[in-house]
């Protein structure tokens, strides 16, 4: 094993237990995955949820869409509901497992460069 492979597998060692996955592997469907820390409060959450993607989508493809009042009205909490998915499905902990996996192969890069 060389010298960049043990470094790697010493830091993983090391920061184990510093990742909790965002995704994990779906129970029915083998070789998917699922959000771990995607969650709804019910269907009504559920049917806001989609209504603002699909709002917020519709006026970033077309800034000029047809005023509603109730939609207008309601913008500011679509975009909070958008921004709450996107929050939930970020990964949490994973940037330095990531951090670890690109250093590792950039020293690679570079050996091999070097050689």
């Amino acid at each position: 094993m060389n010298p960049n492979e043990e470094k790697l597998i010493k830091d993983l060692r090391l920061h184990s237990n510093d990742h909790s996955p965002t995704l994990v592997p779906h129970p029915l469907y083998m070789d998917k995955f699922q959000p771990a820390f995607f969650y709804l409060d019910g269907h009504a959450d559920l049917l806001l949820t989609v209504r603002s993607l699909l709002y917020l989508s519709m006026r970033a493809i077309n800034p000029d869409l047809g005023s509603d009042d109730v939609m207008d009205r309601n913008e500011e909490e679509f975009i909070h509901q958008a921004m709450t998915i996107a929050n939930r499905l970020m990964p949490v902990g994973e940037e330095a497992l990531m951090d670890h996996l690109n250093l590792f192969y950039r020293e690679e890069k570079k050996g091999k460069v070097e050689e």
